[in-house]
């Protein structure tokens, strides 16, 4: 199931005869185990799975909802296809809202984080594609180093920043504009939705 969550209902009742005896992989936000049981003729097997836009280059987050009725081999078969663009993590159904939320909202964030900066980079005088390039390979960079050493994000921030540093000025001023609060109070938007 990969159409829009408002067109699901209209697509099972389309397909009822059909569906019973299958199993349905489905990617559509905010339709879980749950509520596809409610929704569907008995008889179907059912694993939501969140996924995210960077899975399109390989480099995706695919969330997989713990609670499912695939069969073993069939979940076996999906988790591997879905491994093969990304990290595939398994998590409770009472968790997969603000996972799929950080990281399928999170890519959009993280566009806006790099056009900010490219912007910056343009008013001191860098050509915007090569603005674009570098930060993108420095955010690319900086997550693996995080994944590679597991060290907390506030260690290698500080490796970063020296005394009466421009790192340490620059996460001042970060902090006096408010850019933690404001990463909080956006996944609080969606979650509040």
């Amino acid at each position: 199931m990969a159409c829009k969550p408002y067109q699901i209902e209209d697509v099972i009742a389309e397909l009822q005869d059909v569906l019973p005896g299958k199993a349905l992989v489905s990617i559509a936000a905010g339709w879980d185990f749950a509520r596809y049981e409610k929704a569907l003729p008995s008889g179907v097997r059912v694993q939501f799975i969140m996924p995210n836009t960077p899975a399109m280059v390989g480099e995706g987050v695919l969330l997989f909802e713990e609670t499912n009725s695939l069969e073993a081999e069939e979940r076996k078969e999906i988790w591997n296809l879905f491994s093969s663009v990304g990290l595939t993590v398994e998590l409770p159904s009472s968790l997969m809202g603000i996972g799929g939320t950080v990281t399928g909202c999170g890519p959009a964030f993280v566009d806006l984080f790099l056009e900010a900066y490219a912007d910056a980079a343009v008013k001191y005088g860098m050509k915007r594609a090569d603005a674009y390039r570098l930060i993108s390979q420095m955010v690319l960079g900086s997550a693996k180093l995080q994944l590679a050493t597991g060290e907390h994000p506030g260690v290698l921030k500080d490796n970063v920043c020296s005394p009466a540093g421009t790192t340490i000025c620059g996460v001042t001023a970060l902090e006096e504009h408010g850019f933690r609060n404001a990463c909080i109070k956006s996944i609080d938007a969606i979650m509040k939705k």
